[in-house]
């Protein structure tokens, strides 16, 4: 199975390359180098986004949960730096939470940079009197789609308000889509 999969992977990129190939030649000019490709294909990580995700808790007392985010957020890129934030909210059948975030980060590329991340998580939406601040740090990267990108971020609980308990270690894998 894994030989027929990576066979259609190899023949569709062949494909995808002759026809990129193709059109440079049917225009008189040496054909496209990948980083040109790439920046054709795909704009820079930065803008608004929105955004879903998974992600899985890890509780100091031994318990697992998971639950589905959505969000939004903005990220600029200043030279090689990227600054950014955002809210999100995780739904789960036992409980829900909300999540303010700020990133600062380094563009490896123009597709991929590793930020860290400060986060207020607030369980129930109670952003007054309960929650926990997390320090983390986050990857992200285009994918082939447009404007499409995946995430993968982890933190955990430095400081912890009122009776918050939960959310002491978050592990989070998502898509962001790009407003170009």
């Amino acid at each position: 199975m894994r030989k027929v999969l990576l066979a259609t992977a190899t023949a569709v990129l062949a494909m995808s390359w002759s026809v990129i190939l193709a059109k440079a030649a049917d225009k008189g000019e040496p054909p496209a180098t990948f980083e040109q490709i790439l920046a054709a294909r795909q704009p820079a990580l930065s803008g608004c986004f929105v955004e879903t995700s998974a992600t899985g808790t890890f509780l100091a007392a031994g318990n697992r949960t998971a639950a589905g985010g959505l969000g939004f957020g903005c990220d600029a890129r200043l030279g090689l730096a990227v600054i950014g934030g955002g809210f999100r909210g995780d739904f789960a059948e036992a409980a829900t939470s909300g999540t303010g975030y700020a990133k600062l980060g380094l563009a490896i590329n123009p597709h991929l940079h590793a930020y860290g991340l400060l986060a207020w998580v607030a369980p129930d939406w109670k952003l007054k009197n309960v929650g926990q601040l997390h320090l983390g740090a986050g990857l992200e990267t285009s994918v082939l789609f447009n404007g499409l990108s995946g995430f993968a971020e982890g933190s955990t609980a430095v400081s912890k308000v009122g009776t918050s308990d939960r959310n002491d270690v978050l592990i989070r894998l998502g898509l962001r889509y790009r407003f170009q």
